[in-house]
């Protein structure tokens, strides 16, 4: 591999690495389950708090 390729395969790297932290995906998720209100986020709190004592 040229040094070319193995320069602009490191910057396409380091884009992606940016671009996908600096996109908020916790906030997309909860506006996700906000607005769709998914059965598999019902479930999964269910069993969060079946562990849970009262």
């Amino acid at each position: 591999m040229r040094l070319a390729h193995r320069l602009v395969l490191a910057l396409l790297i380091v884009v992606v690495d940016t671009a996908a932290f600096a996109v908020p995906l916790a906030a997309l998720l909860l506006a996700y389950v906000l607005l769709a209100r998914p059965p598999w986020f019902r479930d999964w709190v269910d069993r969060l708090h079946r562990g849970v004592p009262r």
